[in-house]
């Protein structure tokens, strides 16, 4: 009971920080990939140097990178990460904020950082960071072969 729950409560907190307020027809599945709609900008750095490899915009791109993630088969409950781990890229994921009356035109066009993802280089773990939450997630192997092949 506590592990459902604490699942469900995970998933709520990381699509209302990723997606907000979303609008317009969902896919017929409505899984939680699909509410990436609101992601305006994706920032890949390296761990290396803490440069920046690329940076994804476009809105097919960003699509194309959730589709990549199949996160629908990942394992949701959070687990300890293997101390052998050896920290590889991080993705800093970035929207704009609901627009709110008193702000100007030039204060809601600012992006925001909502979330970010590391990955790990040696096993097929995730560390995702929610403002004040972190959780590590297993990940399916290609999903973990993609994150860490982005080069571009």
């Amino acid at each position: 009971m506590k592990k459902g729950l604490l699942m469900f409560l995970i998933v709520v907190i990381v699509s209302t920080l990723l997606v907000g307020c979303s609008t317009g027809k969902q896919n017929e599945d409505n899984s939680f990939a699909n509410n990436f709609e609101k992601t305006q900008k994706i920032e890949i750095i390296s761990s290396d140097d803490s440069d920046i490899i690329t940076t994804i915009s476009d809105n097919k791109d960003i699509e194309n990178f959730v589709d990549a993630l199949i996160m629908d088969d990942w394992d949701w409950e959070p687990v300890d990460l293997p101390s052998e781990a050896i920290t590889g890229k991080t993705f800093k994921i970035y929207r704009k904020d609901a627009a709110k009356i008193s702000w100007s035109k030039k204060q809601k066009d600012n992006l925001n950082e909502v979330a970010t993802m590391t990955t790990y280089k040696n096993v097929p773990y995730i560390k995702l960071s929610l403002k004040n939450f972190s959780f590590n997630f297993k990940v399916p192997e290609e999903v973990h072969e993609y994150l860490n092949s982005i080069e571009m």
